[in-house]
């Protein structure tokens, strides 16, 4: 029992990892009532400043965007996302289900400076949509997006933020009115699961039996071979999970299991992509779930990231000469040329423990192609210097990344 169910228990914690970690943040987010918030589901998250060291709500963010965030529930009806005219403004809208596969990316370069309606919709919705209303489908009935604004530094922002206030989420059945009612969810639909659950097998297996009722994908080949090794351990969701009629040996494979599961997961996430002088290029496309190793890892990495056709990423955990990075010491990084991109490139820091910006003198978190007062090299290069210590040179404290 212990052998069996410790085997199962590993594949089916690091198959589920994406599902799970966006439906942590998810509740945290939404419904724990420790966190003060005034958001649940089927409405914006409003962020209309930049991300700082304070904000602990995703994990790897950038300092360059503001951003929109919602998770929506469309077990009910379809609920259309709509984006204003944007100008020339840079806009990204990624839409994803909850295994973190991407049904849709709405952005300044996919549907233009007119914006739009669409309407998303569940897995086999059947009705009409409104004239003008273009339809997306997703993967699973319960989703998230995550649209973000590039903003050229604080003087840049009361323009960006007048934009941003005029996203929109409505339910199909009040498109039209004058007026959007606030969603009343119930929260009993969805049941607590934190960060530190992450490694409680018990509170793990638990949550995941009730979430692939709650926002199950349909015909999806894997989980339905997947489902073969639940029913063996009781899990199958169709019929429920409790944990207590687990044998003491069942019980401890899965605890056992949920332990070296995450410890595979966050052990492979450092090379999970091609490595290239110590950095990782990732360049993550849009349906990984195939692949749940990856999709694990990449999850943990940097959970609600966007695919390559709007982001492209390049992470070190070591310096040039394969030793881990370490504030003890100092570093310089340089750019010869900048990176040639469409929208902006910018170097940004965080702590290797959580993933998270760390407070710093300069509330200085990325360096980028838009960083004012940089100073530049002779020959054009831009080099970043990075250590704990304020420099004194004054051209080295301009290009200084605490």
């Amino acid at each position: 029992d212990e052998a069996l169910a410790y085997t199962i228990g590993v594949q089916t914690y690091i198959g589920h990892f994406p599902l799970m970690d966006l439906y942590r943040t998810l509740w945290e987010t939404s419904f724990d009532p420790g966190r003060g918030h005034d958001r649940t589901v089927n409405e914006y998250f409003v962020f209309d400043r930049l991300i700082t060291s304070k904000d602990d709500w995703v994990i790897t963010p950038n300092n360059d965007t503001i951003y929109l965030r919602a998770f929506l529930d469309l077990r009910r009806e379809p609920i259309i996302l709509v984006i204003p005219p944007m100008g020339d403004r840079q806009y990204w809208v990624p839409v994803s289900d909850m295994w973190h596969d991407f049904d849709a990316s709405l952005s300044w370069d996919t549907v233009g400076s007119r914006g739009g309606a669409f309407a998303l919709c569940a897995p086999g919705w059947q009705g009409v949509l409104p004239e003008g209303v273009k339809r997306v489908d997703m993967g699973t009935p319960i989703i998230w997006t995550l649209p973000r604004i590039a903003v050229d530094g604080d003087a840049d922002l009361p323009a960006a933020v007048a934009l941003q206030k005029q996203f929109r989420l409505v339910p199909l059945s009040q498109w039209g009115a004058a007026t959007v009612a606030r969603p009343k969810p119930d929260a009993a639909d969805f049941p607590r699961f934190t960060r530190n659950e992450l490694t409680d097998a018990k509170a793990y297996f638990t949550t995941l039996n009730a979430l692939l009722r709650l926002s199950p994908r349909l015909g999806n080949p894997a989980d339905d071979a997947m489902a073969g090794w639940l029913r063996e351990l009781g899990m199958d969701p169709a019929t429920g999970f409790d944990w207590n009629k687990l044998s003491p040996q069942a019980r401890r494979g899965l605890e056992r299991a949920a332990a070296d599961a995450h410890r595979i997961i966050a052990e492979r996430m450092p090379r999970l992509v091609p490595i290239v002088n110590n950095w990782q290029l990732a360049r993550l496309d849009k349906r990984i779930s195939g692949d749940p190793v990856f999709a694990a890892g990449a999850a943990m990495l940097g959970l609600l990231w966007n695919p390559k056709e709007i982001s492209t990423y390049d992470v070190a955990f070591f310096d040039g000469a394969g030793v881990p990075l370490d504030g003890n010491n100092r570093y310089v990084l340089r750019f010869s040329p900048p990176p040639p991109v469409d929208g902006f490139w910018s170097v940004t820091m965080y702590s290797a423990e959580n993933q998270l910006f760390v407070p710093n003198p300069l509330d200085r978190y990325s360096f980028g192609d838009r960083t004012q007062g940089i100073v530049y090299e002779k020959d054009g290069a831009r080099e970043v210097g990075l250590q704990h210590a304020e420099p004194t040179d004054p051209k080295e404290r301009a290009n200084w990344l605490p």
